[in-house]
């Protein structure tokens, strides 16, 4: 950024000049009258490129007071509390960093008119669903309650579960799992059921001892009657489920996988 000098118009202030860092060093009255006040200001000055104004002030806890406007809209914006950081320029620019959004911030993309027709990326909270306004809308839609079409495969993790005498699989934390087992195990109801929710468990036998798997209440099967687990050392079975309601789960054990 260009040196450049100022005349603070602030009772009778001298010229000042600022170097590369945006800190003003000379005699600066914030008095007026007839005499010259003696005392000296080490002012810091913030060129904000939003507005176009060129502010300053004496201290991190004082009010940034206006001096006069920009000669250019390219100088960097520089925060009030770090003025030898580099920023986004008005005119624009590249950024190298991360492009951070504040908890309730939004982005806006605008065309050459500001019209009804431009985007806003609204945040309203870090750990939710993003929102976004469609142009031409009204309200907001979260973008994963949009339809998808992907031109990629999608793929879920499986999560290993630990083998014990219950067994309760956290549904928030994976639709795919895998077990196996070392007790005679109850597959109790999931933590976190939510209707629409589908997947797979595999289950493979002991290696050593073959054990058995009942099921909690909310596992239900054609008929009404639990299956049973694939006896033969190491064999594979997969139990593949859909959640109808918080307490009910379709599913179905499919056996002796080889």
């Amino acid at each position: 950024m260009a040196q450049a000098d100022y005349v603070v118009a602030n009772g009778t202030g001298a010229a000042v000049r600022s170097d590369i860092n945006g800190q003003l060093a000379a005699i600066v009255s914030n008095n007026s009258g007839a005499t010259e006040p003696t005392t000296m200001y080490a002012y810091q000055w913030w060129a904000d490129t939003t507005s176009g104004l060129l502010k300053i002030r004496n201290s991190a806890n004082s009010a940034w007071v206006t001096v006069g406007t920009l000669a250019s809209a390219n100088l960097g914006l520089l925060t009030s509390s770090d003025a030898t950081s580099t920023y986004l320029a008005k005119t624009g620019g590249t950024v190298t960093g991360n492009l951070e959004i504040g908890t309730t911030g939004s982005l806006t993309f605008e065309g050459s008119t500001a019209d009804g027709n431009e985007t806003t990326l609204a945040v309203t909270d870090p750990t939710a669903d993003r929102t976004i306004t469609l142009p031409n809308a009204t309200g907001t839609v979260g973008l994963l309650e949009l339809a998808q079409s992907f031109s990629a495969a999608q793929r879920g993790a499986i999560s290993a579960l630990t083998s014990a005498s219950t067994v309760t699989p956290d549904f928030a934390v994976a639709n795919n799992f895998s077990l196996t087992l070392g007790h005679t195990v109850t597959l109790a109801n999931p933590t976190n059921l939510t209707a629409g929710q589908s997947g797979a468990i595999f289950i493979t036998q002991g290696s050593s001892t073959a054990y058995t798997m009942s099921f909690g209440s909310y596992w239900d099967f054609s008929g009404g009657t639990a299956p049973s687990v694939t006896s033969t050392l190491s064999a594979v079975d997969c139990l593949v489920y859909t959640v109808r309601s918080t307490t009910s789960i379709h599913a179905q054990l499919i056996t002796n996988l080889s």
